[in-house]
């Protein structure tokens, strides 16, 4: 009996993504279980984020509370549950969005925060669905408010971001604009569903919607800086601009004048400073309004490239170099190892 307990006791260590200064290796610490309304996921894969790329350089610490471990979502099956959680159980196929922690064997997180798998959805590739998802949802949706039929700019179209939106978005309008930075980028958005991508690299944006006369409601931002003042001149009365990073710069200039005479709506957010009560009220709605549209597939995934987890410098610098189209995802655990 005492044997049984001592072996019971023994700490089990986890696999994880550690950051040496810039330099992912592979590190092990010993596994956490979860709190009382917590549930353990052993992850499959991991999204790769522009925000992972932030934290590496120190520059996106995660929240108070939140897990050291780079890493905002993942798929896999629950290994352990706390003891206040009822609705998941153990063997569940699920996907979940973090504040951390994501590049690791397992983890541990509020149980609002996740998501059964669709059922048409493979387990792995599921990980690409949480914060694109929840990012598009949250921005054009709630903060921005879009209604059916209104017109759209996305910068970034080809990113995860941009296609997610894409493919969403084409179920509401069909006035979809985009930027992206190559002809190859431009034409897989217009596979996806946009309705015109421009090569930002040979064209400028402002002027080719101007010259078309299109007029925009809402315009949904990644990159900032000089986009400022462009996107202020092309948004329709009413409209609403709303930023989700700043990649061109944190600065922009613009006539303020366009903006109370056309009465505009400037806004931006982040998913990942979100308490679990505020993230699973988006999850919910997520799973009313979007998981219905992944099952009868009218929207898609759309993963690049998978990388091993011990591949993770490399799935960075892919991620760096902007040469990907659609989402970048860490395998955790391979194929042939998963029981059945």
């Amino acid at each position: 009996m005492l044997e049984d307990l001592f072996v019971y006791c023994i700490p089990i260590d986890m696999k994880y993504v550690d950051n040496k200064n810039g330099e992912l290796i592979i590190n092990k610490r010993e596994l956490e279980s979860p709190q009382e309304n917590e549930v353990q996921i052993e992850i499959y894969s991991s999204g790769v984020n522009r925000a992972d790329l932030l934290q590496k350089k120190g520059h996106y610490p995660p929240p108070q509370d939140e897990s050291d471990i780079i890493g905002l979502e993942v798929s896999g099956k629950i290994s352990k549950t706390g003891s206040s959680v009822t609705d998941i159980k153990v063997g569940d196929s699920v996907c979940a969005i973090l504040g951390g922690g994501g590049y690791a064997e397992f983890v541990n997180v509020d149980q609002r925060q996740v998501m059964p798998v669709p059922k048409n959805i493979d387990i792995h590739d599921a990980a690409s669905l949480p914060e694109t998802i929840l990012t598009v949802y949250e921005n054009v949706f709630n903060i921005s408010e879009f209604k059916m039929n209104e017109s759209i700019l996305i910068h970034g179209g080809s990113s995860g971001i941009g296609t997610t939106a894409i493919s969403i978005l084409k179920n509401f309008t069909d006035q979809i604009y985009v930027t992206a930075g190559s002809k190859e980028k431009c034409d897989a958005c217009i596979n996806l569903g946009a309705t015109k991508a421009i090569n930002y690299k040979e064209e400028d944006f402002e002027k080719v919607l101007t010259q078309e006369n299109i007029k925009v409601d809402v315009i949904l931002d990644m990159v900032g800086g000089e986009y400022f003042k462009k996107n202020i001149k092309l948004l329709n009365f009413k409209g609403r601009l709303t930023y989700i990073a700043a990649l061109g710069g944190i600065k922009g200039e613009a006539n303020l004048l366009h903006i109370m005479n056309k009465q505009l709506k400037i806004s931006g957010s982040t998913l990942r400073s979100r308490n679990s009560e505020l993230k699973g009220k988006i999850v919910q709605q997520v799973l009313k309004d979007i998981w219905p549209l992944i099952e009868n597939e009218s929207i898609g995934t759309h993963i690049y490239k998978k990388f091993p987890m011990n591949k993770v410098n490399e799935a960075h610098q892919l991620m760096e170099s902007s040469g990907h189209i659609g989402k970048i995802l860490l395998t955790i655990k391979e194929e042939n190892n998963e029981s059945t």
